[in-house]
């Protein structure tokens, strides 16, 4: 990752507007994620689990609520502050450790690793195998790995503006504008947050690197893992009933079509 990439990616996940832009997930988003992590990969009691890029620690959390002994990594020290506040408002104990995830030292040591939310394809592509490596040498023989990726295929035809305000901070104005790079396959937007009281800008790039379904599958094989399943959020053909009912989220391999923006990847280490 070249220096001015390392730098917006600094600028997105390094600053607490972040949230008030992307949104802070709701308790039933929560437990709904959490449950859907539990049914698919089976997790053992008492398991040892790895969240990557775990934000504002609210799945770590309530991972650990569940029993399982969890490690929360997180590049930001402003998100682990709160996360760490989060946790102990919880009443359990989650290790949050700063750091890196595409310089994983862990060696065999979790049932499971986690990298949930829209963090793999952000990373360069270097970034993104390295990563995924680790997430291999993390895990125990015939461990579990859950990667969240969005399901785009291919650069969008035209780029768009918007703007929007915050829903209840009405001096926050959000201002958007589409990007993509054809040699990289990479698209997103650039955020730029204004409040609107003091003047102060906050910059916030997004940029997932594009990758079809053959692609991932070397990536993992080369990281030591293996696709078990693939889950997608076709609305046509997944039940949202369900989630309003608090229950896990119904992704599901028939909601892996060409009309779902999600594609998880539930894998497993050799």
């Amino acid at each position: 990752m070249s220096t001015s990439e390392q730098r917006s990616w600094e600028q997105t996940f390094g600053d607490m507007v972040h949230w008030d832009f992307d949104g802070v997930p709701s308790s039933e988003s929560v437990r709904s994620s959490v449950g859907f992590m539990e049914r698919e990969m089976k997790l053992p009691e008492a398991a040892k689990i790895l969240d990557l890029g775990c934000g504002l620690g609210l799945h770590a959390a309530e991972l650990a609520r569940r029993g399982y002994e969890v490690t929360a990594l997180e590049w930001s020290e402003q998100f682990l502050e709160v996360a760490r506040g989060n946790a102990a408002e919880a009443g359990v104990a989650v290790e949050f450790v700063q750091g890196d995830m595409t310089k994983l030292t862990y060696e065999g040591e979790f049932d499971a690793v986690i990298l949930w939310g829209n963090t793999f394809g952000m990373l360069s592509h270097e970034e993104n195998l390295r990563t995924l490596e680790g997430m291999g040498r993390a895990l125990k023989g015939g461990g579990h790995a859950l990667i969240d990726t969005q399901n785009y295929t291919g650069l969008p035809p035209e780029l768009t503006k918007s703007w929007h305000f915050h829903e209840e901070k009405k001096n926050l104005l959000f201002l958007t504008e589409g990007t993509k790079d054809v040699h990289e396959g990479r698209f997103g937007f650039d955020c730029i947050a204004i409040d609107l009281a003091t003047g102060k800008r906050h910059t916030m790039p997004f940029s997932w690197r594009l990758y079809l379904l053959p692609e991932l599958e070397r990536l993992l094989h080369d990281a030591g893992l293996t696709i078990l399943d693939i889950y997608g959020d076709d609305p046509a053909k997944v039940d949202w009933d369900s989630f309003e009912r608090g229950d896990p989220y119904p992704y599901s391999p028939d909601g892996f079509a060409e009309q779902a923006a999600k594609r998880i990847l539930l894998c497993q280490a050799a």
